[in-house]
């Protein structure tokens, strides 16, 4: 679509501000293959009932200029769009099916509230894409009729790469990442206990925190890193993994997303239970184990392919 003045189809609505650490990066750099054919709509302000309203009402008008609108997460994004002239798709992130494990007083009536509005939406959408075969199960366990696709969120594979020498000093790096270590989906303590106990019998290791570290800094100080260790309750299909992966570099799960398929093909990755021994053993195993060519396995996740899915979803609903 070439034409600038011709009609674009397609409207994404999003409620992700841009900046370092507001976790909406994966989809503006996506939305920059597809602006030639999509408009982009920003939900700010979702908490004010009168704002939700008039949020409301204003894309019940505009989306009458659309063919397709295209929630980018579920839960009150999921919500309004499910309410919308034309054909609605709904992009399933995790939080926005998951639950968070013990959330505080304050946090638990939210939570409960949009996972319901991500329930009632995917009763009413043509299409949800979701971000792992294991979260794709699930929904259709729950909603056997609806057509789901698994479209994993892609990075950019020129960026991340393995570089030589860049970690030469004899402290084996332990990486930890979050934004905050303290959101309980992330489970620091486990990771911690996991790590003290890594330290008991490995002295030179070192326990390393990735938050918000500036975007062109990241694949450079991944690839100082060793292992990384991801001890989360629940996760979409993580970046921080596919990133790593794309350096070379090993990870130690728990059992989350389709981290377990890939484990599974490797001799330096693993996916454990929730427990620290199991995670300390597997740390353990990932330093020891022979460099093996681990961007393999995320080839596929590159953003040309990753579109092209995408705009075959788009398509088949000409």
């Amino acid at each position: 679509m070439s034409d600038t003045n011709k009609r674009k189809r397609i409207l994404w609505i999003h409620n992700f501000e841009k900046g370092t650490g507001k976790g909406g990066g994966w989809m503006f750099n996506q939305y920059e293959f597809i602006k030639q054919e999509a408009d982009i709509y920003f939900l700010n302000n979702l908490r004010n009932p009168i704002s939700f309203v008039k949020h409301c009402l204003h894309l019940r008008k505009l989306s009458k200029n659309y063919d397709i609108v295209h929630a980018q997460y579920g839960s009150a994004v999921g919500f309004i769009t499910s309410l919308l002239h034309g054909t609605r798709i709904i992009s399933l992130k995790g939080s926005d099916w998951y639950t968070a494990p013990n959330p505080s007083l304050l946090d638990r009536g939210r939570i409960i509230l949009g996972n319901s509005m991500t329930r009632f939406s995917l009763n009413r959408v043509q299409h949800v894409i979701v971000m792992s075969e294991r979260m794709k199960s699930q929904v259709l366990e729950k909603f056997p009729n609806t057509k789901v696709t698994t479209i994993v969120d892609p990075i950019d594979l020129d960026f991340f790469k393995p570089k030589s020498g860049s970690n030469n000093d004899n402290i084996k790096k332990v990486v930890f990442a979050a934004v905050d270590i303290n959101t309980p989906v992330k489970r620091f303590w486990l990771a911690s206990k996991a790590f003290e106990l890594l330290k008991e019998r490995r002295p030179n290791t070192e326990l390393i925190i990735m938050s918000k570290i500036p975007h062109n800094e990241v694949c450079d100080f991944m690839n100082g890193m060793d292992v990384l260790l991801l001890t989360s309750s629940y996760e979409g299909w993580p970046n921080v993994v596919k990133e790593m992966l794309a350096c070379n570099k090993p990870f130690v799960s728990t059992k989350v997303s389709d981290l377990e398929i890939i484990a599974k093909k490797t001799t330096s990755c693993s996916a454990c239970d929730d427990n620290p021994e199991t995670l300390a053993l597997a740390l353990e195993k990932a330093l020891d184990a022979s460099d093996e060519n681990l961007r393999q396995y995320i080839d596929e996740f590159n953003m040309v392919q990753t579109m092209e899915k995408l705009k075959f979803i788009y398509c088949s609903f000409n």
